[in-house]
């Protein structure tokens, strides 16, 4: 990966920040942890989801968490999601979700699951190799690239962000 395709943890950290304040203003319910160890700052949000399907209305909790990785220079959007009675939501069932529709074979290429790098639990996280591809056609033009970011992928997890974000 050459540097200049790259977002600094600097970057990064002013755009967390940024992205924050919005949410503040607007009450949407982010919030900022820094760790003690540098590059862990990350954002974080719980709410519920409510998902209708043909058999019936329900009810999801949702985990979103926002860090840096430092590996590949970008941020990672990592979430898991419950049904009410607290069981984690396969990834099947998370593609059947989205906004919009796609093979399982192209989600899977994009979205996976694995350990989060600062809460060594299992997170479904977007690949952070599409982050990279996906921000470089915005760095240039983008005022904050996290929201950018959240942006492109929200169709795929079915996540609304508030156009407050964009102004």
């Amino acid at each position: 990966m050459k540097m200049e395709n790259c977002m600094n943890y600097e970057d990064y950290e002013n755009a967390a920040r940024k992205f924050i304040q919005i949410s503040n203003a607007i009450s949407d319910g982010w919030t900022l942890h820094e760790g003690i160890d540098s590059h862990s700052l990350h954002l974080r949000k719980e709410t519920f989801l409510r998902i209708k399907n043909e058999e019936q209305d329900s009810l999801i909790k949702a985990e979103y968490v926002i860090s840096y990785s430092t590996s590949y220079c970008v941020p990672i959007f990592a979430f898991n999601l419950w049904k009410s009675n607290g069981v984690l939501l396969t990834l099947e069932e998370i593609r059947n979700m989205a906004f919009i529709k796609i093979s399982q074979g192209d989600f899977y290429s994009v979205i996976t699951q694995q350990e989060h790098p600062l809460f060594f639990r299992p997170y479904f996280m977007i690949h952070p190799c599409h982050t990279e591809q996906l921000l470089l056609k915005f760095k240039a033009e983008s005022k904050n690239l996290i929201v950018s970011f959240i942006s492109l992928i929200s169709p795929l997890i079915k996540f609304n962000l508030p156009l407050d974000y964009a102004m």
